[in-house]
């Protein structure tokens, strides 16, 4: 999932379709955010070291709204659809 959302945010991504789909803005930040909140979740069950101020907390948090409200305006196009597909598979076969 974490390579998909890193390819997806880059604007690289192969959707399944013919001809290939174009990647929206939202759904660009949408992996965009899955990957950072993914991230900073592994710092926060595995480093025990790292203290999160309340800023960051915020931050994060604000990160997560932006990707729910991205979402609520994309999803049901072919696009996210495929984005989720593309979530559960992997790669496209080339």
């Amino acid at each position: 999932m974490k390579e998909t959302c890193r390819i997806v945010s880059t604007g690289s991504w192969k959707s399944w379709s013919t001809p290939q789909l174009p990647v929206p803005q939202e759904l660009r930040d949408i992996a965009k955010s899955f990957v950072g909140l993914q991230e900073a979740r592994h710092q926060a069950d595995y480093n025990n070291e790292k203290n999160w101020t309340a800023t960051e907390v915020n931050a994060k948090l604000a990160d997560a709204q932006k990707a729910f409200q991205n979402w609520k305006k994309i999803h049901g196009c072919p696009v996210a659809d495929e984005y989720l597909l593309s979530l559960m598979i992997g790669k496209k076969r080339e």
